[in-house]
Formats: C-alpha cells, structure tokens, sequence
C-alpha cells in the first residue's frame, strides 16, 4: 500500500478537512534545547480527522474496503506530520477532495495544505443566521465554502441557528457561555455541529452544561466563540447589539489552560 504524500491543493469538492494551529519550532532555554512545533490538542485533531476521513471515504465510494481506508488514512497522517514537524507558524489543513472531473483517479484524495498564520483577534462579533443546521453539519469540512460565502455576505461571523432560533454553533468556531450569578458554564445541546476540540480542551477543565439556547438569552451571558486558531475570543456584539461583559479572571485562567495544552507535532519517522 502506497501512502498519499502530503501534497498542497486539490480539485474537487471537499469532503473532510481538519485545520489548526501550528506553534512553529523555537530555539531557546538555559541549555539551547529546541523546542519542535507544536499544535494545541494535536492528538484530539488527529482523531478527529481520521474518523470524519474515514466516514466520508465510505460515503463517497462505496466500493472501498474499509481497512484499507484506515490504513491510507492513518498512512496519509504520519506523512503529514513528518512534514508539519519541521514547519514553522502556520495554519494548516488536513483535507479529503472527491476527485473532480478532470482528476484521472476516480477516488477520493487525501491533501495537506499549508497555509500562513493568519491575524490572531482577541474579541469577535456575532451576526445571526436562522437557516437551520446544513447537510453534513456534523462533519467538518463539507460546508466551510458555502459557511465563507456567508460570512462574507454578513460581514461578521455566522451564528447558526436552528429552524427554531436555537443556537447551534459559529461557523467556524463553538459558543461557550458563562451565566453570569451561577457563573456556570454551557454549550450547546443540539446535535447539528461540529465537534470542537477547543471546546473540548476547555470541558477537560471545566464542567460545562449542555443547553438550549435562543438568540435573546445568549445576551443576557457573557459569551466565548472559541476554535483552533484564535483560541477563546469573547464574543463583543450580536447582531449589533453590546453583549455582557466577560469575567477578566475567568478568561485568564482558561486561556492559561489552553497555553497548557500545546502538544509537539512528533515525526514519526524518527521512531524508525
């Protein structure tokens, strides 16, 4: 079995992706010891993309044998960190391509893109978009083009909504938000998104209820868009109007504990 090399573009339309930030290779420390490049999280990452890649294949190809796409899968990623180990500052992405019409192989394509480190933002507004949950809301990858189209008809980024009004998640980020007395925690309950890591590094360190949200009452709480590149983020405005304040405290801490969390990208390579 040959393994996809971790190559940058591709045609077609994208089946899975997985994106996140790198922290590059540094070199400092009392003894010069170097410091590789490191990703928050990268093990959930990893699992994440491997399981969305792994479903997506199945779905696009019906005729493919399911341990074999384990295997190219897990192949493609340890190609893909042999090559983000020695990478600098960046935001790369993991990505499945359905091959397009002038692709000569006729079956899905595995793909790194390396991509600069965008301006990292401290704080982010919010404007509302009741179209309910897309298909494939709960994969990621499938509907980044068509969430990009509408972040740039809003000039601002997405609140999902349900066809109800209830919150779902950001396009590309999750909602955490703080009631204000309790000073508890929640996320949303609804099943029609994706799964966060950030979210999922912040519920290691705090409980954070699921619950069911409208519009109107995530103003009344301090609100965090949170995801893999900015990190936390309060949340400034909904759809123009001022939200609560956010707890300096509260988002030291848990932005000291992400800080906490940035994992080396290991070669695997240099384990042979």
């Amino acid at each position: 079995m040959t393994p996809e090399s971790a190559t940058d573009g591709a045609t077609g339309r994208l089946l899975a992706a997985d994106s996140f930030r790198v922290r590059g290779a540094v070199r400092g420390g009392e003894a010069g010891a170097h410091v590789g490049a490191a990703v928050r999280g990268f093990a959930r990452h990893l699992e994440r993309f491997a399981q969305t890649a792994h479903a997506a294949w199945l779905d696009a190809s019906a005729e493919a044998n399911p341990a074999e796409v384990s295997g190219r899968v897990s192949a493609f990623l340890d190609s893909a960190r042999s090559r983000l180990a020695r990478s600098g500052d960046g935001f790369p992405r993991f990505e499945l391509w359905e091959p397009g019409p002038s692709d000569s192989i006729r079956e899905p394509r595995l793909a790194l893109a390396i991509r600069k480190l965008p301006q990292l933002q401290l704080t982010i507004a919010l404007r509302s978009c009741p179209s309910g949950p897309l298909p494939r809301a709960r994969r990621k990858g499938p509907n980044i083009a068509s969430y990009a189209a509408l972040r740039h008809e809003l000039g601002a980024e997405p609140l999902l909504l349900d066809r109800d009004g209830r919150v779902l998640e950001g396009a590309t980020t999750s909602l955490i938000w703080w009631n204000r007395e309790t000073h508890r925690g929640a996320v949303s309950a609804l099943p029609d998104r994706v799964p966060s890591v950030t979210e999922a590094l912040i519920r290691d360190a705090a409980e954070l209820e699921p619950r069911v949200a409208t519009l109107n009452e995530l103003l009344h709480h301090e609100v965090w868009a949170v995801n893999a590149l900015h990190g936390i983020r309060p949340v400034s405005h909904l759809d123009g109007a001022r939200c609560a304040p956010h707890d300096q405290e509260r988002l030291a801490h848990f932005r000291e504990m992400l800080d906490r969390r940035w994992e080396p990208i290991t070669d695997p390579r240099a384990r042979r």
